[in-house]
């Protein structure tokens, strides 16, 4: 995949020592760029290859304070949440191009990075989201994944019979692709790895039981992949 001109431009501006403008790209591949990260799988890629660039203690120290994050997650938090918000429209071109070329940070980006209130957040609610998995076999499950209190679970029911299975995740881990332990009430053990939203709103990916059974998951209403 090739790397975004806004990536480079917004990266460049916030995070870099340079004290040169970056280059900034033109509406017309502004747009283009945007489509491209409808894709989640773009999008997820750009959010990882952003993650690993070179970063000034400075700038680690400012955005570990204006977004209320470890400094070890800066640089990752910093690429998913501007990148999120662009590939929902929510930063308008103008204020990217203030951003990149003069550094001036727009209301736009400052929601983006979550960083416009005074005071802080409020704690959110339980965030349910429905889990289906089929398998091979033809068994499905049916369930749901909760996120509460910094904790995360999830729970499924077989088609099959009354047979619950069940795991936990971390939800500071803020890795695209992840692997789940499973457990089930009937003794079977497995695992799934999962692929994440950069919203983390919604999942997909693959199950695996002692059995032998295979499956493909989707949690929250997944995009089709093109």
């Amino acid at each position: 995949m090739r790397k975004l001109m806004i990536l480079a431009a917004i990266t460049m501006a916030a995070l870099s020592v340079s004290a040169n403008a970056a280059p900034v790209a033109s509406k017309g591949g502004y747009e283009y760029d945007k489509n491209r990260l409808s894709d989640p799988a773009a999008l997820n890629w750009n959010i990882e290859q952003c993650s690993h660039g070179a970063i000034t203690p400075e700038a680690t120290e400012q955005f570990a304070k204006l977004m209320n994050v470890p400094a070890a997650n800066v640089r990752r938090e910093f690429c998913r949440r501007i990148l999120t918000a662009y590939a929902k429209g929510a930063i308008p071109y103008d204020d990217y191009v203030q951003f990149a070329a003069s550094r001036v940070m727009a209301p736009s980006i400052a929601r983006a990075l979550r960083i416009a209130g005074s005071g802080p957040r409020k704690p959110q609610g339980d965030i349910v989201l429905p889990l289906l998995a089929k398998m091979d076999s033809g068994e499905t499950f049916k369930g749901s994944t909760i996120a509460s209190r910094g904790n995360g679970r999830f729970s499924v029911k077989s088609s099959r019979r009354s047979v619950k299975c069940s795991g936990t995740y971390d939800l500071k881990d803020r890795r695209p692709t992840v692997t789940l332990l499973v457990k089930c009430s009937d003794g079977r053990t497995g695992q799934a790895v999962v692929t994440r939203a950069p919203d983390l709103m919604s999942a997909w990916g693959k199950v695996k039981l002692s059995d032998g059974s295979n499956g493909q998951l989707t949690v929250g209403t997944v995009r089709k992949q093109q």
